[in-house]
Parts: C-alpha cells; structure tokens; sequence
C-alpha cells in the first residue's frame, strides 16, 4: 500500500510539470507620440501688481541732478581771469557814471559840489558841521536813484535853503584851503549854479527829454531847438569805451575749427561770445552824443540794474554788464524798477614793470588784482565809485 501512495505522488507530479504555465493579460498598445493628444497648460494669471516689479527692474534709473560745483573763490581764479573782472568791473563803474547824464545835464555837477562839501567834514568846525545832516540825506538819495528825481519821475528836495548851504560851501572851502583840498575851490559859486535844481519844485521839475523836437508847422513856425549833449557826455563815453576794449584783450580762448589752406583744423582763439558783446557795446558807443542819449539801451546803464546777484561778491560786477550788452547794443529798454544797490566789494590793482620796458624807462602793467571789502556805507561806495568811473589810470593804494 505504501508502494501505491509513491506512485500516486510521483504520476501527479509528472502531470504538474507537463501543464504550461498561465499567461499574463496582455500589455496595452503603445500609443504613437504624435497620436497623442498634446495637453494644454492654461497660462497662470498674471496680477497687474506681479508686472511692477518687472518693469521696474527694465526702466533706466531716475536721472541725479548734482548741484553745480561751487564757484571759486576770487584769490583762486587765474591772474588773467582776475585782470579779466577788473576791467569789466571799471566798465561797470563807467556806465555808471554816463548814465547820470540822462537824468539831467547837470547831475553831475550836483553830485561833484555836494560830495566836495561832504568831503570836508572832518575839517569844518563842530557848528557847521549840524548843518551836513540835510546835505548828506539828499546825497544819499542822489545816489540810489542815479539823478535828481525818485522813482516816481519826482523830482527830490534838499531840506533847508540856500541861505544855509551857502555859509556851509564858505566853511568848506575855508577848510579845503586849510587842508589843501582843490575840490573845494569855487564851491560857492559852484552850488550857486545848481541851487534852484536843489530847493525850487519848479525849476526842471520832470525829467527832460533828449527826444529831438517836432518839426514846426505853419510857415511863421519858429524852429524848436534841439537839446544838446550835456558837457562831459563825450569824454564820458569814450571812459566807458576804454575799459570795454581793455576787457577784450583778456577774452578767454577757447578750441575753434577754421579752415587754413582749404583745411578744417582746430586753433585756440578768443571765445567768440564776449568778444561779439564787448564789440557790440564799442559799436554801440561810437556814435553821435544824442544819438546815444536818446537810445533806450542807456536804461541799463545802471549798477542797480547790472548786479549779477544780491552782493555781487567774487568780484562779479563787471559781468553785469557784458550779459546786458546784447540789449544795450539793439536798443531793448529795462523793464521795471530797479531793486536798491547793495554794498560791493572793491578790487585793487597790483601794478609790476613790463619785461618790454627799454632801459631805464619802466613801464608799468597790470600785473594782478586782489578783492577788497566793501565800504561801510552807501555814500563812501558811490564817492569812490564815481571817482573810478570818471577815470582811466589804475588806483593804487
């Protein structure tokens, strides 16, 4: 029986190997790429606050203003910049002094006697002194309105009479005889000259005109006389031309292309800006008196007018005026009133001997300029200021 179980196991087994294995179901078709449908990402919503970033990032930076670089100081500028401002600021002095003439023919001669007479006041006796007060105020108006009439075109008072200015002209010119002061020489009879200018409201009481008459009609019209140019006018103009063209000969050069030989090259030559302005007021000037006179252009010639900036400091007074030299020479009038002179710093030439002199001959130059402090008070600025104005030669101290 034992026998009969091993066979049984040994047949079953045999039938168990001859039976083939189940197969596996069957793998899916591969599926071709280009049959494949292509999935489609939808595109993320992009916020208008996500863009910012971005566009910020691709915009070119805010462009920096830098402030100017602060201009030198005076003492730091090149001697030739320097002798440069002297030149234009004894310009500037010079059209000063011509444009009191166009305020009235005899402003001057006022200004000349009264800043005698206030110029001995250390030498009068304590007395006549009390009597500078009236003098001094009306000079000081004198000064800040360049001529006898205010702003209003009114013309400005001296207080008191004449009968006190007189014995105050006699009490200078003794004292100007005692200390040698030839400015006091007549004052007098100087003043005398002027006195109803000074306290008469009637006497030139506008502004006169420098317009040439209309013609007269009718055939018994006399012919109305035309003005004539007041004394010193002229000399005065050609002061003023003076300086103009000493200033050109210190015009910086700069780099400008001219043609030589048919071919374009670059030489250093004086800047053609200034030297068109400062030719334009030479040309300006080189004509008949009147015809200058009459000239709109000589509104500007004014220091209230021709400062730069409030203080005028760095010795910048001159270049008032070559920037107004443009409108001076193609007759275009100021607007508005002038603001009120401030105090100006002064310059003071140093003279030093040509390297061309000839033996012992020695021949002075200007070889520098320093800055000076302004004065302390109007009337000494304007004092010193007509006296430079009115001359040619260099004050040394």
């Amino acid at each position: 029986m034992q026998r009969s179980w091993v066979m049984a196991l040994i047949v079953g087994s045999g039938l168990l190997a001859q039976t083939p294995p189940p197969e596996p179901p069957p793998a899916p078709a591969p599926v071709a790429p280009e049959a494949k449908p292509q999935a489609l990402k939808p595109e993320p919503a992009v916020k208008p606050e996500a863009q910012a970033p971005a566009a910020e990032a691709q915009a070119p930076a805010p462009e920096v203003k830098t402030a100017a670089p602060e201009a030198k100081p005076f003492d730091q500028w090149r001697p030739t910049q320097r002798k440069y401002a002297y030149d234009l600021d004894r310009a500037a002095l010079a059209a000063h002094e011509l444009g009191y003439y166009r305020s009235h023919p005899r402003a001057v001669e006022v200004r000349d006697a009264l800043e005698a007479l206030v110029g001995t006041k250390e030498a009068l006796p304590d007395k006549a002194k009390e009597g500078l007060a009236p003098v001094e105020a009306y000079l000081a108006a004198f000064y800040a309105n360049q001529g006898p009439y205010g702003a209003d075109g009114k013309k400005v008072l001296m207080e008191g009479n004449w009968k006190g200015l007189r014995s105050l002209a006699l009490a200078a010119t003794k004292a100007g005889t005692r200390t040698g002061d030839a400015a006091t020489k007549g004052l007098e009879g100087r003043l005398a000259r002027v006195r109803g200018l000074l306290f008469d409201p009637k006497v030139d009481a506008a502004a006169p005109t420098w317009a040439e008459p209309e013609a007269a009609k009718g055939k018994k019209a006399r012919k109305a006389k035309a003005p004539k140019a007041p004394e010193g006018f002229h000399e005065q103009k050609a002061v003023l031309a003076f300086w103009v063209t000493q200033a050109m000969h210190y015009v910086e050069d700069t780099p400008q292309e001219v043609v030589v030989k048919g071919e374009k090259k670059m030489r250093l030559l004086p800047d053609p800006g200034p030297t068109k302005a400062l030719g334009g007021l030479v040309t300006w000037l080189d004509r008949d008196d009147l015809e200058v006179l009459r000239d709109p252009g000589m509104g500007w010639l004014d220091l209230r007018r021709l400062v730069p900036s409030a203080g005028a400091d760095q010795g910048r007074l001159g270049f008032g005026l070559l920037d107004h030299a443009a409108d001076i020479a193609a007759a275009k009038a100021p607007e508005g009133a002038p603001a009120a002179l401030p105090l100006l710093p002064g310059m003071q030439p140093v003279m030093g001997e040509s390297k061309f002199s000839k033996g012992d001959e020695k021949r002075a130059i200007l070889a520098d300029v320093k800055l000076l402090p302004p004065a302390a008070t109007l009337p000494e600025q304007m004092a010193a200021f007509g006296k430079l104005g009115r001359s040619r030669g260099f004050e040394v101290k």
